[in-house]
């Protein structure tokens, strides 16, 4: 990180759970890393696997520009009268057919398969989560096999620190990242991955990763690295917030 050049970059985009949150928790200094950063006029942009709801209290009570959703399926950003804006990928009518085909294709593997849905799936406009280490625990060849039957029903599923996401469309992180560079910022994709730092911690995040050049990988990225196409530049030697916080103090000390 010591040699990681922010240039003229003035957005982050970071993934929450395990790049934010350490151990579930959002500790002081990384929340204050979050309000040094928009102090000096970086936006920053948290982009996650979590719950419409979930993104729903970001916007409102932290220091952010904007917040992607559910893995890129909606973004929720904010005018000057704090009135909030949600942005679909699709129609807000499709995604809803979509979940609720989601939701009774994964019921009809439960039986044998012992599915947990996130305790946050009633709070979700768009995607399915199964729980798989948050507060229910599998084994990694019950994830893989559960991975590999639900693409091969057609639908996208990707794997965040906790949760395996589903959903059915064309998005992902990126590609809504890229939609809203473009609305909220006026940026072409190129000129974006030119202005814009990601940091994130799981497989998740491969696509910020493959997008944007000047990309980070807390430190508990590490084991997943093997597994993954698209890499992190670089790496934090401190895990989750803790590598939130390096990041950010590097960033400020540039901007000195």
């Amino acid at each position: 990180m010591e040699q990681f050049d922010f240039g003229t970059a003035t957005i982050l985009f970071t993934d929450v759970d395990d790049t934010l949150t350490t151990d579930g928790q959002l500790r002081p200094e990384t929340y204050q890393a979050l309000w040094r950063l928009a102090q000096a006029n970086v936006a920053v942009v948290p982009v996650t696997g979590g719950c419409a709801g979930w993104c729903d209290q970001i916007i409102r009570t932290w220091p952010v520009s904007a917040v992607i959703g559910e893995g890129g399926a909606f973004y929720i950003s904010k005018d000057a009268d704090k009135k909030l804006h949600w942005s679909f990928w699709d129609t807000r009518e499709q995604h809803k057919i979509d979940q609720a085909n989601i939701i009774s294709d994964v019921q009809s593997m439960a039986e044998g398969d012992g599915i947990v849905f996130a305790k946050d799936q009633p709070f979700r406009l768009v995607d399915v989560a199964i729980d798989y280490n948050q507060d229910h625990r599998m084994a990694p060849e019950q994830v893989a096999s559960i991975m590999l039957q639900l693409e091969n029903l057609g639908y996208r599923v990707k794997k965040s620190s906790i949760h395996l996401n589903i959903s059915k469309g064309n998005f992902d992180k990126s590609t809504m990242a890229l939609r809203l560079g473009e609305q909220l910022f006026g940026l072409t994709a190129a000129e974006l991955s030119q202005q814009a730092i990601c940091i994130g911690d799981a497989p998740n995040d491969e696509s910020m990763f493959s997008q944007f050049p000047q990309s980070v990988g807390v430190a508990n990225i590490v084991p997943h690295l093997d597994t993954m196409t698209h890499k992190p530049a670089y790496v934090t030697s401190e895990r989750c917030g803790g590598g939130f916080v390096q990041l950010a103090d590097h960033w400020l000390s540039q901007l000195q």
